[in-house]
Parts: structure tokens; C-alpha cells; sequence
């Protein structure tokens, strides 16, 4: 309630000036919604250009789709993309993925936000609950469906997630978002924007605060799992002649988590970045970017289960801080060459510290460096020639060579057909290379633990994962753009894909420790993925839209006689839109994954065999109704959001219940929990 008071007053406290630019406020917001109606994407080739001519498929959340939709997070709005994988696994973690082998490590899909890698480097993944931005400030997001690494290198592996908080024409005034409703959920969230005219340009300031609490379904301690989040800029601008701009983000938490060997909590949790930028013209068809980053990422996991094999304890995992802070510093510079070329040309370099007192090693770092090149080619004004190559370096790992080589085709100005092959990869992380594990609290009986704990987990052979994608698509729009289509095919092939191998052997009578294994490995097998994406939106009514999309996709280690159990066959999404400028709004949307297959371990017995749990072939619904007034210039808007599967409730990740005897030391389900149906009463508006 303080947090709440706070906001409103600091709401309440620019309302005067709000009120006296709202005429300035809906003139920015006519001109974002008209830049973001022309169709135009930048994440696919690092700069603007029309979807059509994108050299990959690509998905775009405008700030409509994003304030409008039912989804409550990030994560949830992803599952509107096609081919999408997301499994929340934890009220607070959630898995992503795209096209082939989603799994716990959770780290196939490189997320940006504002140009800047929202990643944890000791993980590899980024943590989607405990970001420093909130949904509701989210302007843009651009998904780039398919490997990336050309452009953005290491992690850009299945797809990039591309956010912008920040528009080109930053609006002004305040706005507020408050939510709670059932599983303990609650969001608050507010913002404050202003913009100066200084010299010649535009000097724009904006601060944002929110905070998120939910609960687990299958909580038995009333646990809560928060995140106070804050984040600010400030930008000037010159027209295109210089943009200028500072950014600074915090979030602190706690969260569930889970990784390989059962379920992880995650406490004091701090993640906090500042970020400059910089974008200069440099005469005629010429600009230089830059930017540099700190961020720091602190926490503390707390595995909630103990080492234990066919019903013998042998030890108990350490707690696990860590401190890890990184610099990143990019340059870009843009040349366009005649009428029909551009080339982009940049550079990065990044390094990285990790420290943590329950590691072998107390401390390990990490130089990264990369330069790559990017060529658009418009031989005619209906064929243009995508290519480009990036080297990355890394102290810890092999060099990484990306290459991407793309033509698209335009025989008609609302048709493109697209072909192209690329090659990514994803670097081990710090977990898989270098965890290293303490042990002090273990069984007498099998002491060789200590040794094996010490050796393995990491390893330091492992090498880049690797994906070759052979792509093709078409895109279409009819009936001066009421009706858009698209279809998108691929064929990749994952080399070297990490896995966590985990056998112990049972002899005469005890774990056969000394035997035992326990670590990441590379996969020897080429693993084969073969599938598409079609999608069709439909608008008969500006205030109506229409929206379907679904993924198909076989994958297989034997040339597709037969498809992995872990992998789903279908995903298919369907919804609609009434969004009135007042009065009652609907959004609806319905998502539905076919059956497959996940690993369960026994939580009582973690290190036997695990066993595999059916799972899929479920709908999960998500809608939101409200109602919508202006009030003097100002907008309202209150209503209900509901997040309920269509039938029992279910799971999208391998779990089960603790056992009695566990119960005191855990405090939710292990693995993957039930969805369940959650509403939530929202209010927001703008002062």
C-alpha cells in the first residue's frame, strides 16, 4: 500500500502538466500508430525496411496488440507467435523456444530489450519474470523466427526477441496499471513521461515503477514470489541527424526456478544495468551507432531437493551465490552505397566476471569479441540479395563462424517469396562449463561424492552448439491490407546440441558412485527438424481483428522414420479483437499444443532413472473484457482478464507432487506445476 501511495503521488504530481500537452500527447500517439501501421521492421537486418522486404520470418507486437491482448505477461503474449514453444514450468519460470528442443536450459532464444542483451551470462538464458520492464510499458516487439547469429551472434539460436520500451517519438504524461486477482496476483505499475524542446532538439525523460507478486497453484507455504522493478531514460534527439540517449534498469526478487535435477530457489535476486547510446549522420547515407552497457546480475540458488539414489542420501547440494557483472561495448556503422546498397558493418566486444564461493573456482571471466558484415542488395526493384558473416571469439570457447545468405523476391508489391540458409550457434554457459560443486554435508557411507561433485557438472570440453536452416516463405496482403497471410518453411540440422547426462549405477547393494556421471555433454548424433509456420490476420473493421496461426514440425536423430517424444507435432493459436476507441472491449485468444513426452525424475530418489510423463494435447484460453471512457482527454479503463485452461487443470512440463516427507523443506510441486484458472480484476488509465 506505501508502494501504491507513493505512485499515485508521483502520478498525481504530473498530472497538471500532463493535462496541459494532452492535445501534444495524441498528436505522438497518431503518429506511433501511423509509423507502426507502414509495416516497417529493423531487428531482421539491424535496419528499417519494409516487413516485406525481410530477409526472416518475422513477428511484430505493435503497442495496440500489446496493451490490448489478454496476456498478462511477456511470456504468455510469445505464445501468439507461431511455432512458439512456451512451457511455464514455475509460476515465476517459464521456458521458450522456437521451432525444436525447448527444454529446461531454457537458453535457445536470445532476448533484447532497447538494443541491449537481457541475458543472465552465468546461465545463458534470459529470466523472463524478473526483467527490469514491465508489459504494459512494452512499445514494440519484434520476433525474428529462425537463427540470428549472423547479426546478433552467440544464443541467437532458435529465434530473437527483440523489445523496445522507447519509441522514436516518446509520448508524454503519466499512465497507471493496477491488477490482482487469483494465484496472488498482483501488478502495479506507473509511469511518468516528459518531453523539452532544447536547442534543436527534443530532450525526452521517462521513469517507470511496478511491482509483481504471484503465488504457485500448488504452493503449501503461502509462498510469494515478487519482483520490485524500476526503469528510466533519457533521450535527445535531433531529427535523424542525432539521437542521444541514457538507460537504466533495476529489478530485485525472488523466484522459483528449475534446472535438470529438480527445483531451484532463487533469493536476493538483483539485476540492475545502465546503458548509453549513441547515433550520429555522418553526411549522406552514412550513420555510426554506438552503445555500452553495464549490467550486474546477484542472487542466491537454493537447490530444494537433496542428492539422493535408490532411496539412499548421499548429499546435500550447497547453496550457490554469485556475483556477475559484465561491460558490452557495439559499434555499428551503416553505409548505403547508390540507390540499390547498403552495407553494415560493426564490432563488439564484452567481458564477463562470475564469482561464487561454492565453485571450485572461486572466480572465472570471459572475453568475448565479435566484428560481422551485413549487404542488401536491390539488383531490381522486385529482387533484393540478403548476405552476411560474423566471426565471434571467446577466451573459454571455440570461434564461432556465422554465415546467412537470403534472396527475396517481390513479383507484385504485396507478394514476397523469400529462400535463404543460415548458420548459428549457441556457447556453453558458465553452469555448463564451469559448475564445479563444494561439498560438505554428504553420507559417510559414500564419500567419493565429495570428488565427483568437484570434477564434474561442468565441463570444459564442451563446444558450440550449432543449427544449419534452410528457410523459405511467402507473404501476401489483400483488400487494401484488411487480410494478410504468410507461410514460412524450414529445415535445420543441430549439431553438437548440449545435454545433461546423469546415470548411476546401482552395486552391490549401494550407488556406484565412483562409476557414476553426472555432467553435460555434446550430442554426437545430428538432430533433424523439418517443418512450417501459417499465419492469417484478418481486419474487416478497424475496430475488428482476426487472428490464426499454427506450427507443424517433425524432429528426428534417423532421417524422420520417426519423430522425438519430447517434441510436439502441432501448435496452433486462434483468436479476436473488438477494440472500440469507448465503450466495451474483447480480446480472446486460445492456444493448443499437441501430446508430447517429458523426463520426471523422482524427487525422492533424484539421481535414479527418470521416467517420462505424457503430456499435451490441452487448450489453455486466455480473455480479457473491459470497458473504456475518456474522461476530458483522459483515458480509463477497468475490467477483467482471465487465464484458464478449457478443462482439468494441467501441466506443460514433467511434475508431481512432493512426497510427505519433503514437504517441510519444499513448498511447491516439483517440476513443472498445474495450470490453473486465474482472474484478475485490472484498472489503468492516463492523468
Amino acid at each position: 500500500m506505501r508502494l501504491l501511495v507513493g505512485i499515485w503521488a508521483l502520478l498525481s504530481l504530473w498530472a497538471g502538466l500532463a493535462q496541459a500537452r494532452m492535445d501534444t500527447l495524441e498528436d505522438e500517439f497518431a503518429l506511433l500508430e501511423e509509423a507502426l501501421a507502414a509495416d516497417e521492421v529493423e531487428s531482421a537486418s539491424k535496419h528499417r525496411q519494409s516487413i516485406f522486404w525481410s530477409p526472416s520470418a518475422v513477428t511484430v507486437f505493435t503497442r495496440e496488440d500489446i496493451q490490448n491482448s489478454s496476456a498478462a505477461t511477456i511470456t504468455d503474449l510469445l505464445r501468439r507467435v507461431p511455432g512458439f514453444d512456451v512451457y511455464d514450468v514455475k509460476s515465476t519460470y517459464p521456458l521458450v523456444g522456437a521451432r525444436a528442443l525447448t527444454e529446461d536450459s531454457n537458453n535457445l532464444v536470445l532476448l533484447l530489450v532497447d538494443g541491449r542483451e537481457a541475458m543472465v551470462e552465468i546461465t545463458g538464458f534470459a529470466y523472463w519474470a524478473g526483467l527490469t520492464i514491465d508489459l504494459v510499458e512494452i512499445e514494440r516487439i519484434e520476433v525474428i523466427r529462425g537463427p540470428g547469429s549472423t547479426l546478433y551472434g552467440a544464443n541467437a539460436f532458435a529465434a530473437v526477441v527483440n523489445i523496445t520500451t522507447v519509441s522514436d517519438r516518446p509520448a508524454e504524461g503519466a499512465e497507471f496499471h493496477l491488477a490482482g486477482g487469483e494465484e496472488g496476483h498482483l501488478n502495479l505499475f506507473g509511469r511518468v513521461r516528459e518531453n523539452f524542446e532544447v536547442s534543436d532538439g527534443t530532450l525526452s525523460v521517462g521513469v517507470t515503477l511496478g511491482v509483481d507478486e504471484r503465488r504457485s497453484p500448488s504452493d503449501l507455504e503461502d509462498l510469494i514470489m515478487y519482483g520490485m522493478r524500476s526503469h528510466g531514460y533519457l533521450r535527445y534527439q535531433q531529427g535523424r541527424e542525432l539521437d542521444l540517449s541514457l538507460h537504466a534498469g533495476v529489478v530485485d526478487g525472488d523466484e522459483l526456478n528449475y534446472m535438470h535435477m529438480g527445483d531451484m530457489r532463487l533469493t536476493d535476486a538483483v539485476n540492475y544495468w545502465i546503458m548509453g547510446k549513441a547515433e550520429f549522420a555522418l553526411g549522406e547515407g552514412h550513420r555510426l551507432k554506438a552503445q555500452v552497457y553495464h549490467s550486474c546480475y546477484e542472487s542466491v540458488y537454493k537447490y530444494r531437493t537433496s542428492l539422493r539414489a535408490y532411496d539412499m542420501w548421499l548429499a546435500d547440494l550447497p547453496d550457490f551465490p554469485n556475483h556477475t557483472p559484465t561491460v558490452d561495448v557495439q559499434v555499428q556503422l551503416d553505409n548505403q552505397i547508390g540507390e540499390s546498397l547498403l552495407m553494415i558493418s560493426g564490432a563488439n566486444l564484452r567481458y564477463t566476471t562470475m564469482t561464487s564461493e561454492s565453485f571450485t573456482q572461486d572466480e572465472v571471466d570471459e572475453l568475448r569479441g565479435a566484428v560481422f558484415t551485413h549487404a542488401q542488395w536491390n539488383l531490381h526493384e522486385t529482387l533484393q540479395l540478403t548476405s552476411g558473416l560474423r566471426l565471434d571469439l571467446n577466451s573459454e570457447t571455440e570461434p564461432a563462424l556465422s554465415p546467412q545468405a537470403v534472396a527475396v523476391y517481390r513479383p507484385w508489391p504485396d507478394h514476397a517469396f523469400r529462400l535463404g540458409y543460415g548458420l548459428a550457434f549457441r556457447k556453453p554457459s558458465f553452469f555448463e562449463t564451469r559448475l564445479h560443486v563444494k561439498i560438505e554435508n554428504f553420507n559417510p557411507a559414500t564419500p567419493e561424492i565429495v570428488e565427483q561433485m568437484a570434477t564434474q557438472f561442468g565441463n570444459e570440453g564442451l563446444v558450440n552448439e550449432k543449427v544449419h536452416s534452410i528457410e523459405a516463405g511467402w507473404r501476401a496482403r489483400f483488400l487494401d491490407d484488411r487480410l494478410q497471410a504468410s507461410v514460412d518453411l524450414f529445415f535445420n540440422i543441430y549439431q553438437d546440441t548440449i545435454y545433461f547426462l546423469l546415470d548411476v549405477p546401482f552395486r552391490m547393494g549401494l550407488p556406484d558412485i565412483s562409476n557414476s556421471t553426472f555432467r553435460y555433454e555434446s550430442q554426437e548424433k545430428d538432430i533433424l527438424a523439418l517443418g512450417g509456420e501459417a499465419e492469417l490476420n484478418a481486419r474487416p473493421h478497424p475496430d475488428l481483428l482476426f487472428w490464426g496461426n499454427l506450427g507443424l514440425r517433425r524432429v528426428s536423430t534417423d532421417n524422420f522414420s520417426s519423430n522425438l517424444s519430447s517434441e510436439p507435432v502441432l501448435r496452433a493459436n486462434l483468436g479476436g479483437r473488438y477494440l472500440p476507441e469507448t465503450g466495451l472491449l474483447l480480446d480472446l485468444a486460445v492456444h493448443y499444443v499437441s501430446d508430447y513426452e517429458m523426463p520426471l525424475r523422482n524427487p525422492s530418489n533424484l539421481l535414479d532413472k527418470p521416467k517420462f510423463m505424457e503430456l499435451g494435447n490441452k487448450f489453455l484460453l486466455m480473455g480479457r473484457l473491459g470497458f473504456r471512457v475518456n474522461l476530458n482527454g483522459h483515458r480509463l479503463e477497468a475490467g477483467l482478464s482471465v487465464r484458464t485452461p478449457l478443462g482439468e487443470p494441467f501441466r506443460e512440463y514433467a511434475g508431481v507432487p512432493f512426497p510427505e516427507f519433503m514437504r517441510s523443506d519444499s513448498r511447491a510441486d516439483f517440476g513443472g506445476e498445474l495450470l490453473v484458472r486465474r482472474i484478475s480484476f485490472y484498472l489503468r488509465g492516463t492523468l
